[in-house]
């Protein structure tokens, strides 16, 4: 009925669909830039809370430093290492057992309180000692948590303990604990140079504390002629970590702050987990990884709960420790106020549309239903369905030219998007030998990484280098060389498995990319594969070449955890191989 109506006669519709259209917009941008606000907003949250904890716990570990320097160098601790080392020597024989007989073995007090012990009276120097000394460090260790206080002589002998554990009165040197990280903290203190320099051993586990996550710190003890006589070494407590990364103030209801050593054990507790997670708990998630790489940032992952959660990460080092630490919130609570105002967002476009609509169905219902199908039929191009079947019947007026015009962009969009494709693969391929390029092949290498370092399989990098390439093209010429290259390109490609990839890096040099490998047989086949197809004699004019191939090999992750790396490391191992004389193939000896 409508069909041959100026464009005027439906100008109503045309405009309700432009304010249907300004109401979608301004929600969908409305949306989109609120929900980047809330997540960037969320982001820099995280990591602000990451950082207080971090100068936090900077903060714990610097008084704790400042109270070692403190008591070490102060005349109580220094006066006390030297009364116990007399006493000790006046013992005589086995002093060990006699002074653990004496505080452990007939301690009265059960294990974990016999430091409530102050005196044998045993009528020995060695008790007076104790029972003069004890008190001041019983009560050093209360007010400061420590676990333990350990008083050594300069021999190894471990004169004075706080706790009377099984490791008081042994030689941490020669004795039964001489294995323990508490010696390699002392022998750490005692081979320094530098005055006044503490000394931190990560938590492990300590047999003497019921096998227990210890953590211990020391430095020196010196007399007042700057002579060393001993070493004063505190066990670390673990309750005030757990009080500084425990904070739940602004972490919602799912965020946790928690520590990684270097072997991806938590160095705290988690916050849902009952019972200690120190030292048992294994975190292998990419911000561990980042973090102990000295990165820092915010990203989304699936932490060691397998959860998906916002993760601020980064590195924290003190003295001789390399951790890491992260803030973490669940994804799902992060993104509940954008669903919150998502819901909003619909149902008031919905109703913003609903009136518009009714409005647009009484002004003209008969004039909307061709635009609809046009629109419908632009929606479906707009997505690149270039099947779509423009069947709108001929018509004189402005739908009958759309109808036209749309069949023009149907036809320029097939013939933009195979021309796109060209481009696509002109962009990504050797226009020469029709590998793939350097920049399709770096990608497609830092993908395999990625991909092996989350199911934990191997890869292997071939760097090849012709030998010999540059005499065929001086020698038989450039256009000799360029089919030199086309013919290695195929031997490439016959060489290697359906799995791999072949690239061209440029000139005489290619990549091949091995995934997965489980032996190095699965890459030295092919390494040698490749040789003995690459080997190619040429003599035209009385001017001759022999052309073969050096390749490097390099293995992730026992080379190198990165691409780059891995073309770094291949290709010092290719010049190796050069080096040993050509037409080899070489793992790198060294980087």
């Amino acid at each position: 009925m409508l069909e041959n109506l100026n464009i005027t006669k439906k100008l109503p519709f045309v405009m309700i669909s432009f304010a249907l259209l300004s109401a979608l917009v301004t929600g969908v941008i409305a949306y989109i830039n609120t929900s980047d606000e809330l997540k960037t907003a969320a982001q820099d949250k995280l990591f602000s809370l990451l950082e207080s904890r971090k100068a936090t716990l900077r903060h714990y570990f610097d008084d704790i430093s400042n109270d070692v320097l403190f008591h070490a160098q102060s005349p109580a601790i220094r006066n006390a290492l030297s009364a116990f080392s007399l006493s000790w020597n006046e013992l005589g024989h086995a002093p060990t057992e006699q002074l653990q007989r004496a505080y452990v073995e007939q301690n009265p007090y059960a294990d974990g309180q016999k430091s409530a012990f102050l005196q044998a009276k045993n009528d020995t120097r060695y008790d007076q000692v104790h029972a003069q000394y004890h008190p001041t460090f019983l009560n050093l260790t209360t007010l400061n948590y420590y676990h333990d206080l350990f008083l050594f002589d300069t021999r190894g002998n471990l004169v004075y303990t706080v706790a009377k554990e099984r490791d008081f009165a042994t030689n941490i040197l020669t004795g039964e604990w001489a294995h323990t990280h508490l010696a390699s903290t002392f022998i750490a203190i005692m081979n320094t140079t530098q005055p006044s320099k503490i000394i931190f051993e990560d938590f492990q586990l300590y047999p003497p504390s019921n096998n227990e996550p210890a953590g211990f710190i020391g430095t020196r003890i010196t007399n007042i002629d700057n002579v060393v006589i001993g070493v004063l070494i505190f066990q670390m407590p673990i309750s005030p970590l757990n009080t500084v990364m425990q904070v739940t103030a602004g972490m919602g209801k799912s965020g946790e702050t928690y520590i990684v050593g270097p072997d991806k054990l938590m160095r705290s507790d988690s916050r849902f987990f009952t019972g200690e997670s120190i030292l048992k708990t294994h975190v292998d998630t990419p911000s561990v990884d980042m973090a102990l790489a000295g990165h820092s940032g915010v990203h989304i992952i699936t932490d060691y709960r397998g959860i998906s959660v916002y993760s601020a990460y980064a590195p924290f080092n003190f003295a001789q420790l390399r951790w890491m630490i992260a803030a973490e919130v669940d994804e799902r609570e992060i993104m509940q106020p954008i669903y919150n105002m998502n819901y909003f967002l619909f149902i008031s476009t919905g109703i913003v549309i609903s009136v518009i609509l009714l409005f647009g169905y009484l002004l003209s219902a008969n004039i909307a239903r061709p635009i609809v199908n046009m629109t419908h039929i632009m929606n479906q191009l707009a997505d690149n369905d270039l099947t779509v079947n423009i069947g709108v019947p001929e018509r004189q007026d402005e739908v009958g030219y759309m109808a036209k015009a749309l069949n023009i962009f149907k036809k320029n969009a097939i013939e933009r998007d195979k021309f796109q494709k060209q481009l696509m693969y002109l962009a990504n391929h050797d226009p020469l030998t029709g590998l793939p390029s350097r920049q399709y092949g770096t990608q497609y290498l830092s993908e395999m990484v990625k991909q092996c370092a989350l199911k934990h399989n191997k890869l292997a990098l071939l760097f090849i280098d012709l030998d010999g390439f540059k005499t065929v093209n001086d020698n038989l010429g450039h256009t000799e060389g360029d089919a030199l290259l086309i013919k290695t390109a195929q031997k490439l490609q016959e060489s290697i498995r359906a799995s791999d990839l072949v690239a061209r890096l440029g000139g005489d040099e290619f990549i091949v990319v091995l995934t997965p490998i489980t032996h190095s047989s699965d890459y030295l086949e092919i390494a040698n594969r490749i040789l003995q197809k690459v080997d190619f004699s040429y003599s035209t004019n009385n001017k001759s070449a022999h052309v073969t191939a050096s390749i490097g090999i390099a293995v992730y992750p026992d080379d190198a955890n990165s691409a780059q790396d891995l073309i770094r490391v291949a290709d010092l191992a290719m010049y190796q191989a050069k080096n040993a004389g050509k037409n080899k193939a070489k793992r790198p000896k060294n980087q």
